[in-house]
């Protein structure tokens, strides 16, 4: 039995849930209606653009817009001038190759376990002549002994997804931080499946940049997301796009770019997006993502009990203290695509496919998996009904 009760009016909150089985929340989760009812706020009654305007409504509009970073930063341990506005995690870690300084020689070390939006970024590199060398895997989970031989001097970032889309497996970041930190290298986080699901502090994981989206643990809007730089590392770290609100000072010979985020927040951002963001990271601060972590890891552990008894095959560990609230597994005798139709077909939304880890699939041996991934609204119901409809494959 789950002996960890989320509250009833979350679901209350979220309309979807009294209309289907949603377990496809590693690609985006719910909405729930504060998140939403906090932008149209901001549309309908103060919508300016901020910084620059000295009228109620941009005055209106700029403080609750800094009020998001400072929430933000807050929820994950990091000062407001650490934490830069993009549109999602892709965006956030694409950034990163631009900005700091790479030669032909140096060294990236990558996990086995990437999505692709953290490996092709680094991968790109080899034209200019940067290795890519890989951590070993086991169970989803990196092998340390293996990145303390793989990181070496010529080693200039070091890189890992905190929690694997795939199987909801949690990598130990805080260890391998200290390793890449030893030989001076940037250590740079995927926190994209991680951030809304357990407790995350930059500070005590040390990581010189983090990148995480809205719309996947913190339940927020699509389109905006979240890049943490360490505040002692900005002045390395040349942002990729300049414009405006970026610059101290321009004449027609030179220009001088400002300090802060605004550094490397060029033109008009989300607002609305951000707006939201802030409402969304105040939701699920009041639930408590401690108490989110060990509620998904139980739904966890119930499905993939459910899933051997019915002759599934699990991927990942099956220690639930290491994972989160995701879990993929295949039935022999069906493609992943046509049991995501069968449970579609009966009200169950998840996901098929290669999840954008291509590299990591083919490793496993596989073309791909059925992904059932969780958030607090998801229920034990709920699972037994999925695992209910599995069994009459």
């Amino acid at each position: 039995m789950i002996n960890l009760k989320i509250p009833d009016d979350i679901r209350k909150d979220i309309p979807l849930t009294s209309k289907l089985i949603y377990f496809d929340n590693a690609a985006t989760s719910l909405t729930p209606k504060p998140v939403i009812d906090a932008m149209v706020d901001y549309y309908l009654n103060y919508r300016a653009n901020i910084h620059r305007g000295v009228h109620k409504l941009s005055v209106k509009a700029t403080e609750e817009y800094e009020e998001g970073r400072e929430v933000v930063a807050k929820f994950i341990g990091a000062k407001p001038s650490e934490i830069i506005f993009v549109r999602n995690t892709s965006e956030g870690l694409n950034w990163i190759p631009y900005g700091i300084t790479l030669s032909e020689g140096d060294k990236i070390v990558v996990s086995e376990v990437e999505h692709h939006s953290n490996l092709i970024i680094w991968m790109r590199l080899k034209r200019k002549g940067v290795k890519i060398e890989f951590i070993k895997e086991k169970d989803g989970i990196i092998d340390l002994e293996d990145a303390k031989e793989k990181i070496d001097e010529s080693t200039k970032v070091v890189t890992i997804t905190y929690v694997s889309n795939v199987l909801g497996t949690i990598q130990p970041v805080k260890e391998l931080s200290k390793i890449a930190h030893s030989v001076g290298a940037y250590f740079v986080v995927d926190a994209a499946q991680a951030v809304g699901h357990l407790p995350v502090d930059v500070g005590y994981i040390n990581a010189d940049f983090l990148a995480f989206s809205g719309h996947k643990g913190v339940m927020g809007p699509t389109g905006i997301g979240v890049l943490y730089i360490r505040e002692d590392i900005q002045s390395e770290f040349e942002p990729p796009f300049i414009g405006g609100g970026t610059i101290e000072e321009v004449s027609y010979d030179s220009f001088k770019l400002t300090k802060g985020p605004e550094r490397y927040e060029a033109g008009t951002p989300d607002i609305g997006g951000v707006i939201g963001l802030k409402a969304a990271v105040k939701y699920v601060s009041k639930i408590g993502t401690e108490k989110i972590e060990k509620y998904e890891q139980k739904l966890a552990e119930i499905t993939i009990k459910g899933l051997k008894d019915i002759g599934a095959t699990v991927y990942g560990t099956e220690d639930t203290s290491k994972r989160v609230g995701v879990v993929s597994f295949n039935i022999e005798g069906y493609t992943p695509h046509e049991i995501a139709a069968y449970l579609d077909e009966n009200n169950i939304a998840v996901r098929s496919g290669h999840h954008c880890c291509m590299a990591f699939m083919k490793k496993l041996g596989i073309n791909g998996t059925v992904r059932a991934s969780y958030h607090c609204y998801n229920t034990k119901e709920e699972l037994e009904r999925m695992l209910e409809v599995l069994s009459e494959l």
